[in-house]
C-alpha cells in the first residue's frame, strides 16, 4: 500500500520529476517543512529534489526512463542506503561482504544492454535470469525478491521510542538549530497514528542528532533509554 500510495501521489508529474519521485522517502514539500526556518528560506524552490534531477544530466542523450531509474538506484539508493548499511553492519560483526554483481565491468556491460534484456514485463534482470536457467532451479531464479531489512518501523514505535522522544524533543531540535521543532513533532505524531509512513525520515533526523552529539558535543555514547 505504501508503494501504491506513492505512485498515485505523484502520478500527475511529468518526465524526470515523476521518475525522481519514486525515490522519495518523504515528499519535497514535507521535507522543507522539517527544516529550520532560516535553512528553509535559504533554499530555492525545488532544491530538495535538485541533487536527484541534476544527476540525470550525466547520462548520454538517448537514455531511456529505465536507464534513468537504474542510474538513480545505483548512484543514490545503493550507495547511500543498501551498501552503506551492509558495510557498517557486516564490519561491526567482523564479516567481509562481497557484492560480485556490482563488479565494475559487469555493471558497465549491463548498462549497455537494451531495456528488453533488463526488464521484461514484471521480470527484472531478465537476461541474467535466463542465463542462469541451465544452472539453478527455476523456483530459485524466479522466486520473489526478499529483502534483508530490519524492523525499523516497529523499533521506532516501540523499542527505540524513548530514543526518538529524546532526539526529536523540542529542546533537542531547537538546541541543534537544523530542524523545525513543530514540524518534527507533527511528523512523529502522524507516523505513530498511522497517517503516514515516515519511519526512514524520522530515523534520519534521529541519526543526525546522535551524530552531532557524538562528534560535535563530544558525548561518547548514546543510550536508547
Amino acid at each position: 500500500m505504501r508503494r501504491l500510495r506513492r505512485a498515485c501521489e505523484y502520478a500527475a508529474l511529468d518526465g524526470r520529476d515523476r521518475l525522481v519521485s519514486y525515490f522519495y522517502w518523504l515528499g519535497p514539500d514535507s521535507v522543507r517543512g522539517l527544516l529550520a526556518p532560516e535553512l528553509r528560506s535559504a533554499l530555492p524552490d525545488g532544491a530538495v529534489a535538485e541533487p536527484l534531477i541534476s544527476a540525470l544530466d550525466r547520462l548520454p542523450e538517448g537514455a531511456t526512463d529505465l536507464d534513468y531509474m537504474l542510474y538513480l538506484e545505483g548512484k543514490f539508493f545503493l550507495a547511500d542506503h543498501n551498501l552503506n548499511y551492509t558495510d557498517k553492519m557486516s564490519m561491526a560483526h567482523g564479516v567481509e561482504v562481497r557484492v560480485p554483481l556490482l563488479d565494475q565491468d559487469l555493471v558497465a556491460l549491463a548498462a549497455q544492454l537494451p531495456d528488453g534484456m533488463k526488464q521484461r514485463g514484471r521480470t527484472g534482470k531478465w537476461v541474467f535470469k535466463k542465463a542462469m536457467e541451465p544452472y539453478l532451479p527455476l523456483d530459485v531464479i524466479y522466486r520473489p525478491k526478499t529483502g534483508f531489512g530490519a524492523p525499523l518501523r516497529r523499533w521506532l514505535r516501540h523499542e527505540l521510542r524513548p530514543l526518538v522522544d529524546d532526539a526529536c524533543s523540542a529542546a533537542s531540535i531547537r538546541r541543534r538549530g537544523l530542524f523545525d521543532a513543530d514540524g518534527v513533532a507533527r511528523l512523529v505524531q502522524a507516523d505513530r497514528e498511522g497517517h503516514i509512513d515516515a519511519a526512514y525520515t524520522i530515523f534520519a533526523v534521529v541519526c543526525i542528532e546522535l551524530w552531532c552529539r557524538m562528534f560535535i558535543d563530544g558525548i561518547p555514547s548514546v543510550s536508547a533509554q
